[in-house]
């Protein structure tokens, strides 16, 4: 019993803050109807899985990259399931890209962040065409305008890299 409490007490921000992300994704919808907003369109999973990416260790970014829109999908019934598997990857693609391009070559925070979302659109928009043309999804390639994702995918990794660079200590 001593064990798991340090191990819950080791890791408590972290699942502090996916039980934050999940209760926020959760309640999305929710608040999307009462106020009549389109809230998905300001694409929350990704932005939680960016704050997993920021705030959290790898393995648990890699975790909500992959299982956060096949929660959604049990919980909302949004994404499909097999869509919802197809945005894991992307999610997943998005982190490996970040993680390498920060670590291993200590590339900006903002140039990081949106190779990883356009890599993970290329690969998501390669698979969901393929998944199409073999008849196992159903529906437009693109359900949102292209522009409205690269504005999207871009401001987000500007606030996210100003986030981060405000938050590192000065030296």
């Amino acid at each position: 019993m001593s064990t798991a409490l340090a191990i819950i007490n080791r890791h408590r921000n972290v699942l502090l803050i996916d039980v934050a992300l999940l209760a926020a994704l959760y309640l999305l919808p929710s608040f999307s109807h009462l106020t009549a907003l389109p809230l998905y369109k300001l694409e929350p999973m990704r932005v939680a899985l960016i704050v997993a990416l920021l705030f959290t260790n790898r393995a648990n970014t890699y975790l909500i990259a992959f299982t956060i829109p096949l929660a959604s999908a049990w919980i909302t019934g949004h994404p499909p399931p097999f869509k919802a598997v197809l945005m894991g990857i992307e999610f997943s693609t998005l982190a490996a890209t970040y993680i390498h391009l920060v670590r291993k070559d200590h590339i900006p925070t903002f140039v990081a962040l949106a190779a990883g979302i356009l890599l993970g659109k290329a690969v998501y928009y390669t698979m969901k065409s393929m998944a199409l043309s073999l008849g196992w999804l159903s529906g437009s390639l693109v359900s949102t305008p292209v522009q409205t994702q690269l504005v999207l995918g871009l401001g987000t990794a500007a606030i996210f890299a100003l986030f981060v660079h405000y938050r590192r200590p000065s030296q």
